[in-house]
């Protein structure tokens, strides 16, 4: 008979929690009593660690997806057989100094812890009141920026100021008769990269076309006013917003998932930044004195 299945799934149930393992393994470390295994209701012990019912429990569930069957008592004997080695890899890892002189080993750790603090908090139900009340009070960060559409004019500087300012007064005097602005453009502009798109954008956007000095300029802009020259760079700049689009606050309901996970991430930073600080409150922390203070 091929055991190559049940082989596979042995490592893949060693491995999968051997992280998980080596933080209940730290946590396990810390309490001196040894208790029994009628006290803790675990199903085995190894040395002063424990394997939780439960923690055997879904290593045999990850057993049973891929079986047809019901688990037999081999089955059973072998997953137990897989967390027992698997703690005492671990215990074997700490015991060596893993924790101390791999870094790969300790960021993977200090992820895990973050993970089993954040687990606690991920329970914590969250009322409608407080989704609501949290995009009241957040509203603006679920609100999509506004977005311009602009029209510019260029005159380049030269060597003749009184020619540029002929100049500027020509483009001045075409639009006041009420010269289409984009006829203007390509009969008395200059040419300037990079095209400024014919499309909305959000101001930021913008940016990368006018830098934010024209832009923040032209967002000001009454209606599809059309500003004076603007002196910026090379030259002078004549803007037109052809059209803009206020950012409009979405729907609750319409961004509730949104909201929900805005809430949990603010939730997860506070609890974490909780629990750091209750971890340097308890332990002895000495700098040099010549650390960063």
């Amino acid at each position: 008979m091929d055991n190559s299945g049940e082989d596979n799934l042995s490592r893949r149930i060693l491995m999968a929690g051997a992280l998980a393992g080596l933080l209940i393994a730290l946590i396990a470390s810390t309490q001196i009593e040894r208790a029994s295994l009628e006290q803790t209701g675990a199903i085995a012990r190894i040395n002063d660690a424990h394997i939780d019912r439960t923690e055997y429990a879904t290593a045999l569930q990850a057993l049973l997806a891929d079986k047809t069957k019901s688990p037999t008592s081999k089955d059973r004997r072998l997953v137990l057989d897989r967390l027992i080695e698997e703690e005492l890899l671990v215990q074997r890892g700490i015991e060596i100094g893993l924790l101390d002189g791999d870094a790969a080993v300790r960021k993977a750790v200090a992820r895990a812890v973050i993970d089993f603090a954040m687990t606690r908090n991920a329970q914590k139900q969250i009322s409608e009141d407080e989704l609501r009340s949290f995009y009241a009070a957040n509203k603006a960060r679920f609100t999509p920026a506004a977005r311009l559409q602009i029209e510019r004019l260029f005159v380049r500087r030269s060597d003749d100021a009184a020619a540029d300012m002929a100049r500027l007064d020509s483009v001045r005097a075409a639009l006041r008769q009420g010269q289409d602005f984009t006829e203007a453009t390509l009969q008395l502009g200059d040419a300037i990269l990079p095209p400024l798109p014919r499309s909305l954008l959000p101001r930021k956007k913008m940016y990368d076309y006018l830098g934010p000095r024209l832009t923040e300029t032209a967002s000001r802009l009454p209606g599809a006013s059309i500003s004076d020259a603007i002196a910026d760079g090379d030259g002078w700049h004549f803007l037109r917003v052809v059209r803009s689009e206020p950012g409009i606050p979405p729907e609750f309901e319409d961004i509730r998932p949104q909201i929900l996970n805005a809430i949990q991430r603010a939730s997860d930073d506070a609890a974490l930044i909780k629990y750091l600080t209750w971890l340097k409150e308890r332990a002895s922390i000495s700098l040099a004195d010549d650390a960063p203070r």
